[in-house]
């Protein structure tokens, strides 16, 4: 039996949502983010998100896009959000910052985003996608974050 594939916009009506968790025991952000990812209202979103009282720029961030729809989004687009994470976390520091996202197409993009930032990057960045691999990635010790695989191995 074949199921139709995943629209991530049947969960928000179609509109971009964005749930975000300061975790500072942890020291950890997680924002979820679901729907159509709408540029100006994801700037809005990001500007908000560094400028929070709770904001730590030493804390990790996890990004599950694993329920967006970022079909809309141009290349220019992306680098229009990288200026904007640059440009508001401003920091250079040892926190790591996760993307988790569903499917090989949207890994390959995501891929490419983080590799854009190069040394402009406020952080680590790895896209994952499995959420677990993501967790596990925050723990482990600088020496071996670099190594570590972002997607599960096959067997």
């Amino acid at each position: 039996m074949s199921h139709p594939p995943h629209d991530p916009s049947d969960e928000t009506g179609g509109k971009m949502r964005v749930e975000s968790i300061f975790d500072h025991v942890k020291m950890v952000r997680t924002h979820k983010v679901s729907g159509v990812v709408n540029l100006p209202e994801f700037r809005e979103v990001l500007q908000g998100i560094y400028a929070h009282r709770q904001f730590n720029p030493d804390m990790n961030a996890l990004w599950d896009l694993r329920h967006a729809d970022f079909a809309g989004v141009a290349p220019e687009d992306v680098r229009s959000l990288m200026q904007i994470v640059v440009t508001n976390w401003n920091r250079n520091g040892r926190c790591r910052a996760a993307i988790v996202v569903a499917g090989m197409a949207p890994y390959g993009i995501s891929r490419m985003y983080e590799s854009q930032f190069g040394v402009a990057a406020p952080c680590k960045i790895k896209v994952f996608l499995d959420v677990n691999l993501a967790w596990k990635w925050f723990e482990a010790s600088d020496d071996t974050v670099d190594a570590m695989a972002s997607r599960p191995l096959r067997k």
